[in-house]
């Protein structure tokens, strides 16, 4: 019983779910600048850094919008690359832009993955070679611009 206790009592300090709580829900909509960098974020083609050179260019991996939709972050893999799978990060960047940009703290939340918008548990697919109208008429028709 005592072994029990002890394996229950350190489970809680090995099992992280620190990434728990990034999905984002409720009623948003996204400001015109949050939605330009979305268009550029699901474009495989969109210029992403214009200092890295050949690693320029790629796929977007995360984009974590604030709560109320006026400010953002994100973060792409480059082309023939390898990327982590580390959403702290872009969490990180997108408060960091909302104390810059904004002025104020704010919560950031999950938006998309890759190329699928998930919040409020949605999974909305939109081909990276989606035009700019495309992608407006799909955000369009699920609320998340006017």
């Amino acid at each position: 019983m005592k072994k029990l206790f002890i394996f229950i009592f350190l489970s809680f300090f090995f099992f992280n779910f620190s990434k728990a709580g990034y999905q984002g829900y409720g009623e948003i909509k996204l400001s015109p600048t949050v939605l330009k960098y979305f268009k550029e974020y699901i474009s495989s083609k969109g210029v992403k850094n214009t200092t890295e050179g050949a690693d320029r260019h790629g796929s977007g991996w995360f984009f974590f919008v604030e709560e109320n939709g006026l400010e953002f972050g994100y973060t792409y893999c480059p082309q023939g690359k390898t990327c982590t799978n580390d959403q702290t990060f872009v969490n990180r960047m997108c408060k960091k832009n909302i104390k810059k940009y904004l002025k104020r703290k704010g919560k950031c939340k999950l938006f998309a993955k890759q190329q699928t918008i998930v919040w409020d548990g949605k999974r909305i697919r939109i081909s990276a070679d989606a035009s700019e109208s495309e992608i407006e008429e799909v955000l369009r028709k699920n609320g998340f611009i006017d």
